[in-house]
């Protein structure tokens, strides 16, 4: 009996430390999380060069200019008014009003000379006060990444037809316009993956064919491809009557090719999910890489305003959703609650109730409990479960 009612009190005691030791980490986790920083709101390596004969001067208006430079890179990269819109708001906005923004800024570089100040910066921007400030505004925006998109460049010719395989024009100038792309979508170029290259080839991509396609967004770790198709043809004598008015001479006339674009988004199961883009124009060879390069750039903005539109936040319809957090750890609890903040529409967490496997917690989100689905898949979070009763193991993140 003695030893029954130690065992008890020893369990009960293991319960006290247990509840105790989870509610600080709820007070502690706060100060844990709070000096990420997440990839959509930072700005990374902007370079400002600035000339006054007093050195001083020199940086503090360089600081004053790269601020805002950052704020308005952040601003067109979720934004999803108008550029006139949008460049009305930056002119309006005080240099003030930017600071009280931005969580932190970093000097990665920096030169001060005689006349003249030269440094490389990264700024880090908060997001409920950048959203909150974009709500007042009624500026919309969207704050979601994609999942890697798979890009497939069919190039055809009346003698040619190309992929992966060169020449193709159409391959360094995607694969240059990725790499250096800052929005949000997640385009990739597998230059390098054998699987993936050997999965589809030029004309069961050129055909759209589903099986082919969903093979190579599957082992590209992708969730959707853009099957991008220019058909290259030269002008018929017929149609240099069209050319006359244009008062080109015999050679420049046999310069002229005409150009048949096609952009379609197909699903991971390889399904044509709609026609992005579609254009037809006659150019001169001599401009073939200025012209292709303005097509890629009309279709990837064309991808990403589709995708904004898709995953738009106005800051209203905000509704609470319930989740319960299996964890057992303080590092676990500490990813979790700093992961579930920073997904986009999360206004705020809560703790409801505590448990010995976890805690039920409360979001506050915008776009209900379907958004929150739709954004959770996107960014790969392992919930299970149902709509009405999600749970994330922690554990997996």
């Amino acid at each position: 009996m003695f030893l029954f009612l130690l065992n008890k009190n020893v369990y009960a005691v293991q319960l006290v430390v247990s509840a105790i030791t989870f509610l600080l980490f709820l007070v502690l986790n706060s100060s844990i999380y709070a000096s990420e920083c997440e990839k959509i709101w930072v700005i990374e390596n902007l370079k400002i060069n600035e000339i006054n004969e007093n050195p001083t001067l020199a940086k503090q208006n360089a600081e004053k200019k790269v601020s805002r430079l950052a704020f308005e890179k952040l601003l067109r990269r979720i934004s999803l008014n108008s550029p006139i819109i949008i460049d009305g708001f930056i002119n309006e906005i005080s240099i003030n009003e930017i600071n009280s923004l931005i969580d932190y800024r970093l000097i990665k570089e920096e030169k001060t000379l005689l006349n003249r100040y030269i440094g490389t910066f990264n700024f880090c921007f908060q997001k409920n006060k950048v959203t909150e400030l974009l709500s007042k505004n009624k500026i919309a925006w969207s704050e979601l990444y994609s999942r890697p998109i798979i890009v497939f460049p069919v190039w055809k010719t009346e003698f040619v037809l190309r992929l992966w395989k060169d020449p193709n024009p159409i391959k360094k100038i995607l694969n240059d316009k990725i790499e250096n792309f800052d929005g949000l979508i997640n385009l990739i170029f597998p230059e390098n993956k054998i699987g993936v290259l050997r999965s589809i080839d030029a004309q069961l991509a050129l055909n759209g064919d589903e099986r082919s396609i969903a093979r190579a967004i599957e082992r590209s770790g992708s969730s959707r491809a853009l099957n991008i198709i220019f058909e290259i043809e030269k002008l018929r004598s017929y149609e240099n009557i069209n050319l006359e008015l244009l008062k080109l001479s015999e050679d420049e006339k046999h310069k002229i090719m005409r150009i048949k674009v096609k952009a379609n988004i197909h699903n991971n199961k390889g399904v044509k999910q709609g026609l992005l883009y579609e254009r037809n124009i006659n150019i001169n060879i001599d401009f073939q890489e200025k012209e292709i390069k303005k097509i890629i750039d009309e279709i990837i903005f064309l991808l990403e305003e589709s995708w904004k539109k898709a995953n738009i936040f106005i800051g209203k319809n905000l509704s609470e959703v319930e989740i319960f957090i299996s964890v057992n750890q303080l590092k676990y609890w500490v990813k979790a609650i700093s992961k579930l903040k920073s997904l986009p529409g999360v206004k705020s967490v809560s703790t409801k109730k505590l448990d010995k496997n976890g805690a039920i917690v409360i979001l506050l989100v915008e776009g209900g409990v379907d958004r929150f689905v739709s954004i959770v898949l996107e960014n790969k979070i392992p919930f299970t479960g149902t709509k009405e009763n999600l749970i994330l193991d922690a554990q997996k993140l």
